[in-house]
């Protein structure tokens, strides 16, 4: 056989070795790369907690760094009430949001350790993970504790988490801060009113520009107005207008508490406006007082047999400063076409009653 042919099958036979070699270890080392993923997998803690421990929490604590300048670090615990509901316990006694806490226990069975980040403490401050600067959450049954960790700085890799009693950082899955990290008051019960509008049959309010009083027949209303007392009917009265004030009050929330404000600080000593909703099932009145201006155009309130101030988003609140005109029909003639200038010197339109009042009412 020549000698360029022995070469060639030569070369073709290393060619087939050489890359069945390289084959061979490229399993190899493909099989040592996923034994080395289930080691490091096997090692990472197990996080999640059961659905049976999930169902016996009974207590939550959570401690709660700044997330803002303007805030402080809070120390907040939930309890549980009967088979649903739960209470705030700290930093004031007050009624949670049932829905919120159990949004947050029901996540606990989706937590899971993705990544060891770092073995030891030395990076607890750089992932957010101090004392004072982590979400330190503990879940109890009874005395015993199913679940403590920490939660700090969410990145690509995950959230950064530790474990209460244990060193090391892990880039977990499951947590959200949204469910988690909350202020005490977003754990409150913000329910202020509830009732349906159709049980609506009175709507009686007093403020600085008068006495309103709505009394339901049927399905219509009647309109009344006075300076002092609602004595006469209200002109141009539209229905729909009043409707809106119930709607705005039938599921009424709290923005905000002023756990630590007094009436005085709020203007509540002496309320400036009272609106009262009464039902036609003879239950108790749903009154509210109303107070300063709070944050933006949010107004202060209390609501009667209740020591608990609280703020109303403007939506609600303006009502309660209503003037004659918000219940009075538009008038189309003079009411701004789309595209039309508006008359700077255009007034609101004035008090209209059927028979007007006689003096010093």
């Amino acid at each position: 056989m020549p000698t360029d042919k022995k070469l060639i099958i030569a070369v073709v036979v290393l060619a087939v070795l050489g890359g069945a070699v390289l084959v061979q270890r490229q399993k190899e080392s493909a099989d040592l790369a996923a034994h080395s993923l289930e080691s490091a997998a096997a090692k990472l803690p197990k996080l999640a907690v059961s659905d049976d421990d999930v169902k016996k929490i009974d207590k939550v604590e959570l401690h709660r760094s700044p997330t803002k300048d303007t805030e402080k670090a809070e120390d907040i615990v939930l309890v549980k009430k009967g088979d649903e509901d739960w209470d705030l316990d700290k930093p004031v006694s007050a009624k949670a949001n049932a829905s919120s806490v159990k949004s947050m226990i029901d996540d606990l069975k989706r937590l899971e350790a993705k990544e060891l980040i770092d073995s030891g403490k030395d990076n607890y401050a750089k992932y957010k993970l101090t004392d004072d600067k982590a979400l330190h959450a503990v879940f109890y049954k009874g005395k015993d504790v199913v679940f403590d960790a920490y939660f700090g700085e969410d990145g690509s890799r995950g959230q950064m988490t530790r474990l209460g009693g244990k060193d090391g950082v892990y880039a977990t899955k499951g947590y959200s801060s949204y469910v988690f990290n909350k202020g005490s008051s977003d754990w409150r019960d913000k329910t202020i009113f509830k009732f349906e509008e159709k049980d609506v049959v009175k709507v009686s309010l007093q403020n600085e520009n008068g006495a309103f009083e709505f009394d339901k027949s049927g399905e219509d209303w009647k309109a009344k107005y006075g300076p002092k007392t609602a004595s006469k009917d209200i002109e141009n009265f539209d229905k729909t207008k009043l409707e809106s004030l119930v709607r705005a009050y039938k599921g009424l929330t709290a923005a905000d508490f002023g756990d630590d404000k007094k009436p005085d600080d709020v203007g509540l000593a002496t309320p400036k406006e009272t609106l009262v909703f009464e039902l036609k099932d003879g239950t108790a009145k749903n009154e509210i007082d109303f107070g300063n201006t709070a944050e933006g155009s949010n107004r202060w309130a209390k609501r009667n047999g209740s020591d608990v101030l609280f703020t109303v988003s403007s939506w609600a609140g303006d009502w309660a400063v209503a003037k004659v005109d918000k219940f009075q029909k538009t008038d189309d003639k003079k009411a701004d076409k789309p595209g039309d200038k508006k008359d700077k010197d255009a007034k609101p339109a004035g008090l209209t009653l059927s028979n007007p009042a006689p003096a010093g009412e």
